[in-house]
């Protein structure tokens, strides 16, 4: 038994016993290729560029996100790196290819009569490249160079289309959100507005600018008119008695002063009561309310006014933002602008006659070595031939 050669010398002695095989077989394979590729009918590709889409930063988006509203929507679905990537998907769309199949009637063209057969064949002949600086780049191949040029514009037109439909559709739930969230922060203002105007009610402190300042004005002015009246009336006491009618008339005044005073300042209430809600029902209808009583009253009424202008505010922007959302449905939202629109190409693009000669010629090349070796291994070592014989014919027996 002979010992096989191993490594690249072995090879090369093995391979040059056949180096008649490994110079025809590649050039008979290449010329056979170039050939068939020479008398093929030749195809154009068309090309057409877009500038990537801009960022359609919606008005009303920009408002909402003022008052919160990314919280609420949560990320956007088209989070992605690159917002062209998701454009030149549409061109493999099947809304795009049944546009463009039914509008230049492709199915006479190519010869499908099978739907699914005519998309798969549309998209073999597309091609998107989206490059690093966003542009999106269409190529469509054909055996006519006009019309793979009409072809690529109607896929570009069909595309719009569809990209218009979709942001119609979006501006739509858009607007169904806004709606609901306006109907829900109506509904939060009346109740508010409801249980605030009770309290002010219940309580007397109004929303009337200068009201505690009127109150607090009056307490300090009757506070100061009973300070001089009891000077006074400590001065006529050292000429006069209790008797005197001037003496009567000043502690008359004096005792009014006081009451009106333990009135507007709710000092009577407070020592016979404990609970704000007797507070509540002792309070009159006049714009002073008990001065001693604002602490706990604007405790009550304070939280409803807060909770009122927020809603009021929540409101208001929410209508805005509906309203700009308007706006924004009315605009163009074709966000994609053509750089170069695709025309007839004067150069066919395929087949490419010497490059597909020089890798038929390369395969033929390989062939050849595996087919060398192959035969040189198996049938020229008697020995390993048996061997090999023995094993196909234990793989082929039948018991």
């Amino acid at each position: 038994m002979s010992v096989p050669n191993v490594g690249v010398s072995g090879l090369m002695l093995r391979l040059s016993k056949y180096r008649w095989l490994l110079i025809l077989l590649p050039l008979i394979v290449g010329a056979a290729v170039g050939v068939n590729s020479y008398l093929s009918l030749p195809v154009f590709t068309a090309y057409a560029r877009m500038l990537p889409p801009q960022t359609n930063t919606a008005t009303a988006s920009s408002l909402l996100n003022q008052i919160g509203g990314t919280a609420v929507l949560g990320a956007s679905a088209l989070t992605l790196k690159n917002p062209s990537d998701l454009y030149a998907s549409l061109f493999f769309s099947r809304s795009v290819q049944d546009d463009v199949i039914k509008q230049f009637n492709l199915s006479k063209h190519y010869g499908v009569d099978d739907i699914d057969d005519l998309r798969v064949l549309v998209g073999k002949r597309t091609k998107v490249e989206v490059g690093r600086d966003g542009i999106i780049t269409l190529a469509y191949t054909d055996k006519k160079g006009d019309s793979a040029a009409d072809i690529a514009n109607g896929m570009i037109n069909a595309m719009y289309t569809i990209a218009r439909k979709l942001a119609r559709a979006e501006s739509e739930r858009r607007l169904e959100f806004y709606d609901g969230l306006i109907i829900e922060a109506r509904k939060k203002l009346d109740n508010s507005s409801k249980a605030l105007l009770e309290m002010e009610r219940l309580t007397g402190l109004t929303r009337l600018k200068g009201q505690e300042e009127a109150s607090s004005a009056v307490v300090v002015e009757l506070r100061g008119m009973i300070a001089t009246r009891q000077v006074e009336l400590q001065k006529m006491a050292v000429v006069a008695t209790n008797n005197h009618p001037e003496v009567v008339r000043m502690q008359t005044e004096l005792a009014a002063l006081k009451s009106q005073l333990a009135s507007i300042a709710g000092t009577r209430s407070r020592r016979n009561t404990t609970d704000i809600s007797d507070t509540l029902n002792k309070v009159n209808d006049e714009i002073f309310v008990p001065f001693q009583s604002y602490a706990e009253l604007r405790a009550k009424v304070e939280p409803l006014r807060r909770e009122e202008e927020i809603n009021n505010n929540v409101l208001e922007q929410l209508t805005k933002a509906r309203a700009l959302s308007r706006i924004d449905e009315s605009r163009d939202f074709s966000v994609i602008s053509i750089l170069d629109a695709a025309v007839a190409p004067t150069k066919k693009s395929g087949p490419r006659v010497f490059v597909n000669a020089i890798i038929g010629a390369l395969i033929g090349f390989f062939l050849a070595i595996i087919f060398a070796l192959a035969w040189d291994i198996l049938f020229t070592d008697f020995e390993r031939r048996d061997r090999w014989h023995k094993v196909f014919i234990a793989f082929l027996r039948i018991k």
